[in-house]
């Protein structure tokens, strides 16, 4: 087998190549002109300094490739780069992230400890480059780029990146000394919440409405089976508290209640990682809009999470996450609430927004508060 079918390719953008800068990674064409008969050959190598007029003479090849093995270092460069636009650097940072989850998904293809271990280093490349990109961000312009973000087919891989955007930003602004590895372990807890899906079926997954008793049971499963494979898989973090993205994998179930799953721990328990992407799951989970679900206004959605504040949520990062979103004021007044097993893990075709249930009377025959969790101006 020759090299040329060993080594894995990617294609680039030629935009986003920098310029007048040393490079930091090796640039390729494909010279073949033979139908399924690659061979590669380096047009530039790390250390030199390109101009405008070197990228543009590149597109009479029609394509340009990167090594797979230089993925990190491609997006690297792209981070550090701000003469790129950020929708740019987002998108395509997003797609290698894609890339690597569908490693892991998707179900076509061959899955092992070590292919699960490449894909989880490739992960890590893309939170860095992300939380390089994003980390001065504030959570208003975050949602706008969001909005502009092309989706994909399988609901997990768009909503898995958006709630580790949302998980860094959300942290990064709660603890603004917050180190930039605690913010890519954050990201990456919020990238890899669902893994354990790896292991339920694809049918129950993609699977639009409600679950029978017995898939809900095994949808229950993945947090406890993603921490086994992660452990299995044992991925080199430098730098990084990987038994704190453990804990956001085992616990973004958890309810601030108890009442949650697997272990039904409650709120002293949860690490701070894990009550930051329960948050930024559950936001994501209401308010993106996917090709089969409309997203709710950013009011009605902060709306019914505050309904579950103490409940499913934490008060105090739900709270602080409401003072962040700008020009949004609660008034307790929206009429419509999710039921309590909403689960941010399927695939809604519609939302199950049902209308504000009737409050009980209390014991001396008062009316019960309208609205027992507002959040006063």
């Amino acid at each position: 087998m020759s090299q040329d079918q060993k080594t894995v390719y990617f294609t680039i953008d030629f935009h986003l190549v920098s310029r007048e800068k040393p490079m930091l990674y090796n640039i390729y064409i494909n010279s073949s002109t033979v139908k399924d008969k690659d061979h590669y050959v380096k047009i530039v190598k790390p250390g030199e300094v390109l101009t405008d007029a070197d990228v543009e003479d590149f597109k009479k090849y029609q394509r340009i490739h990167v090594l797979e093995s230089e993925r990190g270092l491609y997006l690297q460069s792209l981070a550090e780069n701000d003469d790129f636009e950020s929708l740019d650097k987002v998108t395509a940072i997003k797609d290698s992230a894609v890339k690597h989850l569908d490693d892991i998904f998707n179900p076509g293809k061959e899955f092992n400890t070590e292919i699960l271990g490449e894909a989880l280093d490739g992960c890590h490349d893309s939170m860095k480059a992300m939380v390089g990109v994003i980390k001065d961000y504030d959570i208003n312009s975050l949602k706008n780029l969001i909005g502009e973000l092309s989706f994909h087919d399988f609901y997990t891989y768009d909503h898995s990146i958006n709630v580790s955007m949302y998980s860094v930003l959300i942290y990064k602004q709660y603890r603004p000394k917050a180190s930039e590895a605690d913010l890519v372990a954050i990201g990456l807890g919020g990238l890899l919440h669902d893994l354990g899906k790896t292991k339920i079926s694809t049918e129950i997954l993609n699977k639009s409405g409600g679950l029978s008793d017995e898939e809900f049971a095994e949808i229950k499963k993945h947090p406890e089976l993603g921490v086994e494979l992660f452990r299995e898989a044992n991925p080199d973090f430098p730098g990084l508290k990987k038994e704190a993205i453990e804990r956001v994998i085992v616990e973004h179930h958890e309810n601030i209640d108890g009442s949650g799953y697997p272990k039904g721990l409650k709120g002293p328990d949860h690490h701070i990682f894990s009550k930051v992407v329960s948050v930024a799951d559950f936001f994501d989970a209401i308010t993106t809009k996917r090709s089969y679900s409309q997203a709710l206004p950013i009011e009605d959605a902060l709306e019914i999470m505050k309904k579950t504040v103490g409940k499913k949520i934490d008060a105090e990062i739900f709270d602080f996450f409401v003072k962040k979103v700008s020009k949004v004021i609660l008034t307790g007044k929206t009429m419509i609430e999710l039921p309590e097993d909403f689960n941010t893990e399927i695939a809604h075709a519609e939302l199950p927004v049902q209308k504000v249930q009737p409050k009980k009377l209390g014991e001396n025959f008062t009316k019960a508060p309208d609205n027992p969790n507002k959040i006063e101006k």
